[in-house]
């Protein structure tokens, strides 16, 4: 065996430092370091909904997926030489699929809706339903069930021959996980995601018919064939109305042959249609702050799926809202959620170090006021603290520039957008009602001011001309359209430079509150430059550096930089895109 001497030690970590630095060398020069490049628009990620061959089902192994995401990929994290540079260089790996304005463009993973286009009162109260639910005249068919897991339920089908998965209420606790189920579907609808036809129904036990040879797993996990003995121990289990109906939750079965959940990691090599890793996807990094919201600590790969669909692409949908709100399906939301992991290693060592005489926010639970919501509050609730049931890796790949868009996807709904969606849970009790639109409101605005102080809110960006034909850059603070800060106390700031080279027309200048910047013709431009013996390229871009500060004490913001180009044959600018330091 071979000894290594301490030269070729030397020799190995003088050529490892040498390909560190000369890697941050070339991320400077491609970055641009300085800020004088010219803007590559990023390439329009392709579309992923075409026709490809159909892929295998997927299977995960529920336990081996949490001893990998809780103990080696946090092993592995530890030891990404990449990822530590680029984080302590400012220079973190942003997602993948987004355009030249930080958007993402609709696929088979998300659709802009609300963030997008304000919606009505009305989608959002119908989410994704195309119908009314299952019909409760006829009878209705048990073709499989379960009795283990969070909540007992089973999959019906009705005179129609529509299928349903049928989830209800424990006892004690009418309206919990049934009202989260259709409430957290609406909005994360509304959101953009795709999720499946939820309803509230209301039926007798006499509609239900047992099906031969169904299937039937029990509380002890075996996998038999279910008895009447059986269905009635289940229905013994949940919770009755006064007039011996039953509430629960129907969600429709998804339309298309189930291949099984997805990863927030890697791609599947056999759907050609699936070329961005999921853990670079905007839309899955920015679940985390969606999610956060809902109190949807249960983001684990199985309460997700994918679907096959007629139109021969895969369709991936999220699943299994019972746990969200206040509501964990079979009981209320535990106090430590939202607050420690199932296994929290640096809650532990505290613990440990301080003899067990540490308190932890949890443990001052307030009692539960309304048993129709559960537990559900914003009591200490930090957004970017927010801890889930395991590990995800989309999530952990959050950057600022992630948790910005997610937290525009959460400020997009109004308050009585949140009062619609909300109805759709059918809460007897208004208290209870209203308790929870004003929750999700406080969480709401919660999100929107931690996420706006770290990445400036200034967006909606357009080009106007005024009454003398004058172009004029236009912008919407989000921060003071939602209410979150005061347009008396916002000021702005901007800077024109024009690239490539270091050309500034006009260095920072304060506007006050105005929202809109005067812009000069580029034919101004063009003849104040060779005034100064400067001479532009034939193609050339006019940058706007912005910058926000709210009242006297706080300091400027961060930058975003628009860029404009000429467009061909016209004295006048069209927007190019943006960038935010982040």
């Amino acid at each position: 065996m071979k000894t290594v001497s301490k030269k070729d030690f030397r020799f190995f970590w003088s050529e490892f430092f040498l390909c560190v630095f000369v890697s941050l060398f070339a991320t400077c020069l491609i970055g641009g370091c300085g800020g004088s490049r010219m803007f590559v628009p990023p390439e329009p990620v392709p579309d992923d909904r075409r026709p490809v061959p159909e892929s295998d089902e997927k299977e995960i192994n529920i336990y081996a997926d949490n001893v990998d995401k809780l103990v080696s990929k946090q092993i592995g994290k530890l030891f990404d030489t990449s990822q530590h540079v680029r984080k302590a260089f400012g220079k973190p790996k942003q997602a993948y699929n987004v355009d030249a304005f930080g958007e993402v463009p609709n696929s088979s993973w998300f659709t802009n809706r609300n963030g997008s286009q304000c919606m009505t009162l009305e989608e959002i109260s119908r989410g994704p339903n195309t119908g009314m639910g299952p019909d409760t005249s006829g009878t209705w068919k048990i073709f499989r069930a379960k009795a283990e897991g969070v909540t007992p339920g089973f999959s019906i089908e009705d005179k129609h021959g529509e299928r349903y998965l049928i989830k209800f209420d424990p006892k004690g606790y009418s309206e919990m996980a049934t009202g989260a189920e259709v409430v957290s579907t609406k909005l994360l609808h509304a959101a953009g995601y795709n999720v499946p036809e939820n309803y509230i129904v209301y039926f007798h036990p006499r509609i239900l018919r047992l099906g031969e040879k169904v299937k039937f797993t029990d509380k002890k996990g075996q996998t038999r064939f279910m008895t009447e003995v059986d269905l009635e121990e289940l229905l013994g289990r949940i919770e009755y109305l006064p007039d011996g109906r039953i509430r629960a939750a129907a969600s429709k079965l998804l339309p298309g042959k189930t291949k099984g959940p997805f990863r927030y990691e890697s791609t599947v090599k056999d759907d050609p249609n699936d070329f961005i890793p999921h853990q670079h996807r905007r839309e899955l990094r920015a679940l985390r702050v969606v999610a956060a919201w809902l109190n949807h600590y249960d983001t684990k790969a199985n309460n997700s799926l994918d679907v096959y669909t007629e139109e021969g692409y895969v369709k991936h949908y999220l699943i299994d809202f019972g746990s969200t709100l206040g509501s964990q399906g079979n009981e209320p939301m535990p106090p430590f959620i939202g607050f420690e992991g199932s296994f929290d290693l640096f809650q532990i060592l505290k613990q440990l170090c301080t003899f067990g005489f540490h308190i932890r926010p949890w443990e001052k639970a307030d009692p539960i006021q309304y048993p129709s919501v559960g537990r559900f509050h914003n009591r200490d609730f930090n957004p970017q603290q927010y801890k889930f049931i395991l590990p995800n890796p989309a999530f952990q790949k959050m950057m600022k520039l992630d948790g910005y868009w997610g937290a525009k996807l959460v400020m997009s709904f109004t308050d009585e957008q949140i009062e619609a969606a909300v109805a759709q849970g059918q809460y007897s009790d208004p208290e209870a009602e209203a308790y929870l639109i004003q929750t999700l409101i406080e969480r709401r605005d919660i999100i929107g001011r931690y996420w706006f102080r770290r990445v400036p809110s200034l967006d909606a960006f357009e080009l106007e001309n005024n009454s003398n034909g004058i172009q004029k850059l236009c912008f919407t603070d989000l921060a003071v359209a939602t209410g979150l800060e005061s347009s008396d106390e916002s000021r702005y700031r901007y800077r024109l430079k024009v690239l490539p080279g270091n050309n500034i027309i006009s260095r920072y200048q304060d506007i006050g509150t105005t929202t809109c910047i005067p812009l000069p013709t580029p034919r101004k431009i063009v003849a104040e430059l060779q005034k100064g013996n400067s001479t532009l390229p034939s193609e050339w871009q006019l940058q706007v550096s912005l910058l926000v500060k709210r009242g006297n004490k706080e300091k400027w913001s961060t930058w975003i930089r628009v860029y404009l180009v000429i467009e061909e044959g016209v004295n006048e600018y069209s927007l190019l895109g943006i960038e935010r330091e982040g």
